[in-house]
C-alpha cells in the first residue's frame, strides 16, 4: 500500500528550520506564562533592539561564508558613532552621516580586506587586532566619556523612529536583508562568495578572483557595521566608546544558529535574521522574568557553543550521508 502523505526528511529542511521551531515554541510559552510579552510596547522593543545585531549579522554572514570572520564589528560601531559626534557639529547632519560611513568603510574595510584578502593573513587574528585598534581610538578621542548630541530627525528615525507606521530600524533591516539576499542568490559575486567558502583552491582554478571577493566582503561588513553605528547613535542619542562592546559574540552566535557554516560555503541571510531574532527574543524573555543580565551573557555563550557543536555534527552527518549515497550509486 503506497503512502498518501509523506513527511519531508529533516535533511531536506533549511538549516535554520530548527531555530524557527524553537522561536515559535518560545513565543507560545511566553504568551501563556507572561501576557505582557505580547504587549505592543514589548514587541516594538524586540523589533528595535534586534535591528542593530541583525545588520551586523548580515555583514558577518558575508565574511563567514568565505571561511573568515570579522570580530571588529562592535568596535567599528563605536568608532563610527564617535566620528559622527565630531562631524555633526561641523556640517549638515546628512553629510555627517554619509562622511562617517564612507570613512569607516574605507579605513576599516581597507585594512581588513587588504590584510586578509590580499596578503592572506588569518581573519581571526587581523580582525581581533582591528577590534582593539578602533576601540582604543574611540577611547583616546573621547577620553572614555560619552558624547550626547542632538541627532535630528534622520538619525533618530534610523535608530528609534518611524517611517510612517513602520519602525525605522525594521525598514532598514528589510532593505539591507533584501539587497543582501539578492546579491548572494542572483549575482555572480554571490556565487563567488559561496565558491570561495566551499573550496577556495577550486574557486581559484575556476577563474574566481578570490582575493577580490574576500576584500569585498570585509568592505561590506565594515559598511554595515558603520550603518549600525549610526543607528545606535539614533537609538541612544549619544555616542560612547563602550558602545557595542562584546556584541560580536552574540552576532557570531546568531549567524551560526541560523545555519551558516563556520568553515564557509553554506549559509543564508534568512537564517541569520532568524538566528539573531531568536537570541533577542530569549534575552527579552529572560529580562521580563527578572533574570540577571549576567546570566543572559551565560545563556548567549552556551547558545554559541551549542551552535558550534551543531555545526560540527551537521557537517559530519552531511559527509556520512554523501558517502552512503555515493556507495549506493557505485553498487547499482
Amino acid at each position: 500500500m503506497s503512502r498518501v502523505f509523506k513527511l519531508p526528511r529533516l535533511s531536506t529542511m533549511p538549516a535554520w528550520f530548527g531555530v524557527l521551531v524553537l522561536e515559535i515554541i518560545l513565543l507560545i510559552v511566553m504568551a501563556i506564562t507572561q501576557p505582557v510579552f505580547f504587549s505592543s510596547s514589548n514587541i516594538s522593543n524586540i523589533v528595535r533592539s534586534s535591528a542593530i545585531p541583525i545588520i551586523l549579522g548580515i555583514g558577518m554572514t558575508f565574511t563567514i561564508l568565505t571561511g573568515g570572520i570579522d570580530l571588529s564589528v562592535g568596535s567599528v560601531l563605536a568608532f563610527t558613532g564617535i566620528l559622527l559626534s565630531g562631524f555633526i557639529t561641523q556640517m549638515p547632519r546628512t553629510s555627517a552621516v554619509l562622511l562617517s560611513i564612507v570613512i569607516t568603510t574605507i579605513v576599516v574595510g581597507g585594512i581588513n580586506g587588504l590584510l586578509i584578502g590580499k596578503l592572506g593573513l588569518n581573519s581571526f587574528v587581523v580582525t581581533l587586532g582591528t577590534l582593539g585598534i578602533f576601540r582604543g581610538i574611540a577611547y583616546l578621542v573621547t577620553n572614555g566619556t560619552t558624547r550626547s548630541m542632538d541627532t535630528g530627525s534622520l538619525i533618530n528615525t534610523l535608530g528609534d523612529g518611524n517611517f510612517g507606521p513602520v519602525p525605522g530600524p525594521l525598514l532598514v533591516v528589510i532593505v539591507v536583508a533584501a539587497l543582501s539576499i539578492w546579491a548572494l542568490k542572483s549575482t555572480y559575486f554571490g556565487r563567488d562568495v559561496y565558491a570561495v567558502g566551499g573550496n577556495e583552491f577550486a574557486a581559484r582554478l575556476a577563474g574566481v578572483y578570490t582575493s577580490r571577493v574576500k576584500m569585498t566582503v570585509y568592505f561590506i561588513s565594515a559598511l554595515l557595521a558603520a550603518l549600525a553605528g549610526i543607528m545606535q547613535v539614533g537609538r541612544l542619542q549619544s555616542a560612547a566608546p563602550t558602545a557595542g562592546a562584546g556584541i560580536e559574540l552574540a552576532v557570531v552566535a546568531g549567524v551560526l544558529l541560523g545555519g551558516t557554516r563556520l568553515s564557509g560555503g553554506v549559509g543564508s541571510i534568512t537564517g541569520t535574521v532568524i538566528g539573531l531574532l531568536f537570541l533577542q527574543t530569549v534575552s527579552n524573555s529572560l529580562t521580563i522574568q527578572g533574570v540577571s543580565s549576567y546570566w543572559q551573557q551565560v545563556v548567549t555563550g552556551v547558545l554559541l557553543g551549542a551552535a558550534v557543536l551543531f555545526d560540527r555534527f551537521r557537517v559530519q552527518y552531511s559527509g556520512r550521508r554523501k558517502s552512503r549515497e555515493e556507495n549506493n550509486v557505485t553498487k547499482e
